[in-house]
């Protein structure tokens, strides 16, 4: 190639291998040749265009993928008798050949995760959002982009191998990354023009609310696989949900399809300030009115012990002191998921976030009165496994979908500055 010749897109039979290539580990040009149906000489020039690039790598022919017939290749000889023929030839997608990174740009905490392009992760870093950061759009900004340099670091990775960024946020967020303005410009603080930051600086973004994320996350690798319809509901310090309705997400003319600014006007909610901060608040309410006895394992806890997680951890129905707490919550969790219910008729509600490991006793009532008050079918109400970290990992998982559509011209653009440079 010239050194001022631009790198040409990829042909739509290389696309196609990469497609199948992206998450099938191990694998054989037969496997490649059923899963697109081109002709083998088709896949093997395909193959070795990813290869040349360095996003596919060829395996030593020594041992067999799994699935693969064992021994080698037979083929028929002349006198009809079968002979040993060359062993397949086996590939696998070259994970190192770039990083993804998923970020939780929260109110409180930002969650970074680094990633190789098969979504193993490399590093995760956490830091709190100080009442200075969030002062401040371009601090926001600058935090963030800090905290990317910080994971890729622990990662031992350069910022130019990132291929793409999956970033959420709490507000609504359109299609094209942008959040509308807020009466008190709470959405413009979370969101300061960050699509445009992250396109400048790498070669795909994908800017979401943070519970849109969510819903990707639990949708690819959590509660929520194999439904169709289904919300996915943050609880934690406040709510927010995201509707995945049809197989796709479900945005509204501004992104704000699962705000739920609405529970303001439903009776027994009130606000959408989350199950674990009202947890919070509840009890540090009966401390201070002195309804919690000096032996009791509440009153044991430390000033950064007194958290949600082990408030609800060591809470029982049937204890006096706690027992009201759980009530409550039960019974203003399963108000909100009647009300998503009533709106959206989901097959499921997956509650997300790092609380909802301890709402045993709560999903119990949420069940029960969501159930109670359902006119249709009552959607399952799920608790997803994949903790605090669920926006994180939904924006590693919108990551690795935006690289999988431009990490080919990425490295083909990177291979031609290579050349230039050289060449100069």
């Amino acid at each position: 190639m010239s050194v001022t010749e631009a790198p040409a897109k990829p042909p739509a039979s290389t696309r196609a291998v990469l497609d199948f290539a992206w998450d099938a580990g191990k694998f054989r040009a037969d496997d490649a040749i059923a899963a697109t149906g081109l002709t083998r000489s088709t896949v093997l020039a395909a193959l070795d265009s990813l290869i040349d690039i360095g996003l596919v790598e060829e395996l030593p022919s020594g041992r067999q993928a799994p699935g693969a017939r064992v021994g080698m290749a037979l083929s028929t000889g002349a006198h009809g008798g079968s002979r040993l023929g060359r062993p397949a030839r086996r590939f696998q997608l070259r994970a190192e050949a770039g990083v993804v990174i998923g970020v939780d740009a929260g109110w409180a905490h930002l969650t970074t995760i680094a990633a190789d392009l098969s979504g193993h992760q490399l590093a995760r870093e956490e830091v709190d959002v100080t009442e200075a950061d969030r002062e401040s759009p371009d601090r926001r900004r600058d935090l963030i982009l800090t905290a990317v340099d910080g994971v890729l670091a622990a990662a031992g990775r350069a910022v130019d191998e990132v291929v793409s960024v999956g970033l959420g946020v709490p507000a609504p967020v359109n299609g094209e990354g942008v959040s509308p303005p807020h009466p008190l410009h709470f959405w413009e603080h979370m969101n300061p023009g960050l699509q445009a930051t992250l396109d400048e600086l790498f070669p795909a973004a994908r800017v979401e609310n943070d519970a849109a994320l969510a819903t990707i996350a639990e949708g690819a690798a959590g509660a929520a696989r194999g439904y169709q319809h289904f919300v996915a509901v943050l609880v934690g310090r406040r709510l927010g949900a995201a509707v995945f309705l049809e197989g796709q997400i479900v945005r509204g003319a501004h992104g704000a399809v699962g705000e739920l600014g609405g529970l303001s006007l439903v009776s027994g909610i009130g606000n959408t300030t989350g199950l674990g901060t009202r947890a919070e608040e509840w009890a540090a309410t009966a401390l201070a009115e002195g309804r919690i006895p000096t032996d009791h394992p509440w009153a044991e806890l430390g000033a950064d012990e007194f958290t949600a997680e082990n408030l609800l951890a060591s809470a029982r129905l049937d204890d006096p002191v706690t027992g009201p707490l759980l009530t409550e919550l039960g019974l203003t969790l399963g108000r909100i998921c009647s009300v998503l219910a009533h709106f959206y008729d989901p097959e499921a509600i997956v509650l997300c976030g790092a609380v909802t490991g301890a709402l045993t006793e709560v999903l119990r009532i949420a069940r029960w009165y969501a159930a109670e008050d359902a006119q249709v079918p009552a959607p399952a109400i799920l608790v997803s496994q994949l903790g605090g970290d669920v926006v994180a990992i939904g924006g590693l998982s919108a990551a690795r979908d935006a690289a999988r559509h431009i990490v080919v011209p990425t490295l083909l653009a990177r291979q031609h500055q290579q050349v230039r440079a050289s060449g100069e």
